[in-house]
């Protein structure tokens, strides 16, 4: 396996605990909106380092492509926080490694090249994880189509958003292109915060914590994917990997769930297991396009 896929990995790790950590503050009395905007903010910030490491000569010309980037980051950011605030962890996260089908969709539209037999099967197992994942749910009559529509669109969006950066940062110059784009992101958030009557930023101690903590996970972790996308041509391998997150939630979830304030392993109980079964079916189907990519690399 390239070690360039360790990004991915580490970032599937970080994402599961920062979303953790995100719950923990909504449950603290965090709204969403505010955890939305100081979540935009922090990787607002992280990436600006990012500007003085560049060597590339820029073209000013082009800036509109990190912008669309940035906006699209941005909704699909939305989007996430939508499903977290209306789902559990366990369930929003796995759901959300169907992204490395829209990436394999996306890199198909926009490069014209068609993703192996393996592949669709790995996406034919993920739909089938999501089924699974979802039983329990249903027969207590809960609001799953709205929690996996809106997280569906979520993953679709960041597929979307990480072809962008795997097709057009190399081009541009990697690395100010992402620091452009996270900086919209914080713009657009910035002006969303005015729209809404300016929500307070300023938390009690307490919430302020799991809040700030989570902003800087999601932002440290998106550092990784950028640079991951960024500098390696391997859009759909870095996204089978990061789909991992799924099964890392879960094992958060039941290692640290009670240190961090998380009784969704305690509190669920057969609708948990029926979420592992289909975590563990999405992890196979990311193990197979791991496997498919790793022949195509060796071949």
């Amino acid at each position: 396996m390239p070690l360039y896929l360790i990004l991915p990995f580490a970032a599937a790790i970080i994402y599961a605990l920062g979303s953790i950590f995100i719950k923990r503050a909504l449950k603290e009395g965090v709204t969403m909106d505010q955890s939305f905007h100081l979540t935009n903010f922090a990787v607002g910030i992280m990436f600006l380092p990012l500007f003085f490491f560049e060597r590339n000569i820029i073209d000013w010309s082009l800036i509109w492509k990190p912008a669309i980037m940035g906006g699209t980051f941005f909704v699909g950011t939305w989007l996430t926080f939508v499903g977290i605030k209306r789902g559990d962890v366990s369930m929003v996260t796995p759901i959300m490694g169907t992204k490395v089908v829209f990436v394999a969709l996306g890199v198909v539209l926009v490069t014209g090249k068609m993703p192996s037999f393996a592949l669709w099967v790995a996406a034919i197992m993920t739909a089938v994880g999501i089924l699974v994942m979802g039983m329990a749910d249903m027969k207590k009559g809960q609001h799953l189509v709205f929690t996996i529509f809106i997280t569906l669109a979520s993953a679709a969006v960041f597929g979307l958003c990480d072809v962008l950066v795997s097709t057009w940062s190399p081009l541009f110059g990697a690395l100010t292109f992402l620091a452009i784009g996270s900086l919209v992101v914080a713009l657009l958030s910035g002006v969303m915060w005015l729209f809404q009557a300016r929500p307070n930023l300023k938390l009690p101690r307490v919430a302020g914590k799991w809040a700030w903590w989570g902003a800087f996970f999601i932002g440290l972790q998106a550092i990784f994917m950028g640079l991951g996308l960024g500098f390696f041509d391997d859009a759909t391998g870095i996204n089978v990997v990061y789909a991992s997150r799924g099964l890392w939630v879960i094992v958060l979830v039941v290692v640290l769930g009670k240190a961090l304030g998380n009784s969704e392993h305690h509190d669920t109980g057969r609708m948990f297991l029926w979420r592992v079964a289909g975590t563990v079916l999405l992890t196979v189907a990311i193990v197979i396009a791991v496997m498919d990519r790793a022949k195509a690399i060796s071949s």
